[in-house]
């Protein structure tokens, strides 16, 4: 007999995003990214630290969004943001690798 039960294809981690620009305005940074398909949503992470030690990490739930304003930072302080992306097959959550980190002082 022939075994007809189908093996599940491997999933892969979605694409890394790049950061297309991050502006600064008064306590606030406005980030942009470069879509990516197939995904489920977006992570954004920022930190004070270069490590992400303490970091605040915002999560955008949907894939066409492709800029968020981060807001309550702290003034004469620099911030270090990077993105990730994911997608869900079942109840498992698959992420993309860290973008690279972009730096911005927050000076007003």
């Amino acid at each position: 007999t022939v075994n007809t039960v189908a093996t599940p294809k491997p999933v892969k981690a979605p694409a890394r995003v790049k950061i297309s620009s991050v502006k600064v305005g008064k306590k606030k940074a406005k980030v942009k990214w470069k879509k990516i398909s197939f995904v489920k949503g977006y992570r954004i992470q920022y930190s004070t630290s270069k490590k992400f030690s303490g970091a605040k990490t915002l999560n955008i739930k949907s894939k066409n969004t492709t800029k968020k304003t981060i807001s309550k930072l702290k003034k004469n302080k620099k911030y270090y943001i990077r993105i990730r992306s994911y997608k869900k097959s079942g109840k498992t959550t698959y992420y993309s690798n860290w973008s690279s980190k972009k730096s911005k002082k927050i000076t007003k």
